[in-house]
């Protein structure tokens, strides 16, 4: 039996980060987060102000079907509360399409249960200013693999510091990718930082939808 899905929204854009940055892609936004940063930029996803629909996986099947991308992004708040119906959905869209690409965008909380050949994590390892990195699950160090990756935000000098003791405590297979919280730090002063660290495996990353749209825009 199929299950349903709480959705906030479905919409197709470029991919504003990460390593599929700048291709057309759709998004599956998802409802509720189990942690509060303090730099969230998807406020209205989660809490009792936000609105959300619940859809069949059919139905959100049938959507992402008909806005044609082939790559497609689960984000949230946090995807992973509602693991199962994920799961339904991606073999859903994968008997339709084999040829589907799907990256499940999470909070580095919650170690997925499921793996398949086309889908990739995106693991976000919240730094101290996130006032949440108490909750981070690090067994997603272990646990990601050539094809997934841990992304640190970063907005002060003390989260890179703690970025640094991070990854040399907890090696991993996943591409670290760094990027700045929008507004708090220079990035210019990060790569600073990673030449001064010598951080070679690391790439430096900023989210170009803000600088296409305005940086506080829906559905794009």
């Amino acid at each position: 039996m199929l299950l349903s899905m709480n959705v906030i929204e479905i919409f197709a854009s470029i991919d504003g980060e990460g390593k599929r940055q700048g291709c057309l892609t759709t998004f599956l936004r998802l409802h509720d987060c189990n942690i509060r940063c303090s730099y969230c930029d998807t406020l209205y996803s989660y809490g009792p102000q936000s609105t959300f629909e619940s859809m069949s996986i059919q139905a959100v099947a049938d959507i992402i079907e008909q806005l044609g991308n082939h790559r497609i992004t689960i984000t949230g708040g946090e995807p992973l509360l509602q693991e199962q119906a994920v799961i339904e959905l991606i073999d859903e869209l994968t008997k339709r399409n084999p040829q589907y690409d799907f990256n499940i965008e999470t909070n580095g909380t919650i170690v997925p249960s499921f793996q398949r050949e086309n889908v990739w994590f995106t693991y976000d390892y919240k730094t101290p200013s996130s006032l949440a990195e108490d909750s981070m699950n690090l067994d997603i160090f272990k646990m990601a693999t050539a094809e997934d990756i841990i992304k640190f935000v970063v907005g002060s000098v003390q989260d890179l510091d703690r970025m640094d003791e991070v990854l040399k405590t907890y090696p991993t297979n996943g591409q670290i990718f760094v990027s700045p919280v929008w507004g708090n730090i220079e990035g210019a002063m990060i790569v600073d930082y990673m030449k001064a660290h010598n951080w070679q495996n690391v790439k430096f990353q900023l989210q170009i939808h803000k600088f296409i749209w305005d940086p506080g825009a829906k559905g794009v």
